[in-house]
């Protein structure tokens, strides 16, 4: 019995897919791009969680040692939890220079190293890092010509800046903290490490320190281990002796000891903090686009039940029992959703990929390890595959529901033309929700106006979308002269048709509404805020003219 009730079940859905093909092709197509737009947003998701800024100045440490660039602040609002806020401070946070004896002690550490930088460029304009010539084994520099510096006057170049340029012996003008002066070269220097860091110049470590303004305190601390002492072990070792504070006064930050890939923090301390505001950003965007992708897989597959509703109910009637129809109409959309699923992993990796190509930066690269191209595809696949079989069956299930006497009576009813008394009182409170949050966008700025805009637009879209057949009923009641008369008899037929379908009416332009508010609002309230904030930078400033001297600086009497 229950066999012969799946054969039923799968010949009803076989000849329903090959007799309603361009139907079913149109759900496989719509279903299809939102498959990929799904997994091209988990694509770049994955991407960003596992990207970390590459190590590059600290190729020859084994472990660094730099204070937390992360900062917490906890609050208690009235009568609520405590919450804390996290930021990543975008400035570098130094450590007390005696941490150095503590790590220099740890077991395992065969040296550790002070790294200080300054900014500094060539007299023709070249910039580069200035750095102090001890600091060279973090990157594994070693002297190519000549010899280390000896006193303030001398530096060793970089092989890049040196190349066509001043030899051992030769003075070479640089700038650094905005005054240029002139010096002797010592030596050449060259790495064997990769990369596209910026050039160096190294001086003799008291003139490092003076020329970089902040006695008593470093930017961070390169560790070389001992042969044989595992990464964990130097971690752990090193832990031991920090102590629980960076030891600058005032200071709460604590250290950080970081080994292996997590080196490049302390390179590019900007790093993490703009991966969290891009996670941010894109899991907004990303929740706002699953909406629209379920959205559309929603209206698309109830659209195509709801025009074959008088095919389901004459199978009703003859006899066909709820069980072969919501079979039949699960093994339908299962295939189809294959399809879609398909379509949407074959688009999502290179979708992904054109949106990695956008938000990667030198500071954060966006790697693509070899599982997230089928991870990504596999979401977003998915995601249509199990979402389709219950909402078609959802669909349908006025139909099923019927006995068969009655079903004869709904294959020739007209379709009802006014949604539900809870679909209507839901969808009247949420678009007065949307237009009291809109009103208090208009009135408040910054943050709070974004919220609210983005809130307003997502519960009007909820709200056209229950009220829909009314909204389209009273649109047909605007439009339908106006359209009947330009139209001819083909703007009388097209009126005719939607006022009789005001329900398909409303699944065909609820996605589109969607859209159009997404667009409108999710992605013009970034720019337009961006805007804002550079409107309200150049009131504040007075000035007339504004000098700067680049990454070198200004000298001190410039003013």
């Amino acid at each position: 019995m229950r066999q012969g009730s799946r054969r039923a079940s799968a010949f009803l859905a076989r000849r329903s897919l090959a007799t309603h093909r361009r139907a079913w092709a149109a759900v496989v197509v719509a279903t299809g791009a939102a498959a990929a737009l799904i997994g091209a947003f988990a694509f770049v998701i994955g991407s960003l969680l596992v990207a970390a800024p590459p190590v590059q100045r600290y190729a020859g440490a084994d472990a660094v040692v730099a204070a937390d660039q992360k900062v917490s602040y906890t609050a208690k609002p009235w009568g609520s939890e405590p919450r804390t806020a996290t930021a990543y401070l975008p400035e570098r946070a130094r450590l007390d220079r005696s941490v150095l004896a503590a790590v220099a002690g740890a077991d395992g550490v065969a040296e550790a190293v002070a790294d200080d930088s300054v900014p500094v460029s060539t007299g023709d304009g070249r910039p580069a890092v200035g750095r102090s010539w001890p600091s060279a084994v973090l990157t594994r520099y070693e002297l190519a010509e000549g010899r280390a510096p000896r006193d303030a006057s001398e530096v060793v170049l970089d092989g890049s800046l040196a190349a066509g340029g001043p030899a051992p012996g030769e003075p070479v003008v640089l700038r650094a903290d905005g005054t240029a002066r002139t010096y002797t070269v010592s030596g050449i220097a060259r790495t064997g490490h990769g990369g596209d860091a910026p050039p160096a110049v190294f001086f003799t470590e008291p003139r490092l320190t003076a020329l970089a303004g902040h006695p008593g305190r470093i930017d961070a601390i390169g560790v070389v281990a001992e042969p044989g002492v595992p990464p964990g072990a130097l971690r752990d070792a090193i832990g031991a002796v920090l102590p629980e504070r960076s030891g600058v006064p005032g200071s709460d930050r604590g250290v950080r000891v970081l080994t292996g890939a997590e080196r490049g923090e302390a390179e590019r301390v900007d790093a993490l903090g703009g991966r969290g505001d891009q996670l941010a950003l894109l899991g907004s965007i990303g929740g706002t686009v699953l909406m629209v992708a379920l959205l559309v897989i929603a209206s698309t597959l109830s659209q195509a039940i709801h025009q074959r509703s008088g095919e389901l109910a004459l199978l009703r009637a003859v006899g066909a029992s709820p069980r072969q129809l919501r079979s039949a109409i699960g093994r339908e959309a299962g295939r189809v959703s294959a399809a879609a699923a398909l379509l949407g992993g074959i688009g999502a990796v290179p979708l992904g990929l054109a949106m990695r190509s956008l938000l990667t930066t030198e500071p954060l690269p966006l790697p693509v390890p070899w599982w997230l191209p089928p991870a990504s595809a596999l979401t977003g696949g998915l995601l249509v595959a199990l979402l389709a079989r219950p909402v078609a069956m959802l669909a349908a299930r006025s139909i099923t529901r019927l006995r068969p006497a009655a079903a004869l009576g709904a294959a020739r009813a007209d379709e009802p033309s006014e949604p539900g008394r809870f679909r209507t009182v839901a969808g009247v409170v949420l678009a007065f929700a949307g237009i009291s949050s809109a009103g208090v966008a208009t009135t408040q700025s910054g943050q709070a106006a974004g919220a609210a805009a983005s809130g307003a637009a997502m519960s009007l879209v909820i709200a056209v979308a229950l009220l829909g057949p009314r909204i389209s009923r009273i649109a047909l009641g605007v439009l339908g002269r106006p359209l009947r008369r330009v139209g001819g008899v083909s703007g009388f037929l097209a009126e005719r048709a939607a006022s009789a379908h005001t329900r398909r009416l409303a699944t065909a332009f609820t996605p589109i509404v969607l859209v159009v508010a997404f667009v409108c609002v999710q992605l013009a309230s970034g720019p337009t805020m961006e805007r804002a904030a550079g409107q309200q930078a150049s009131a504040a400033l007075r000035a007339d003219l504004v000098a700067t001297g680049g990454g070198a600086g200004l000298p001190a009497g410039a003013a």
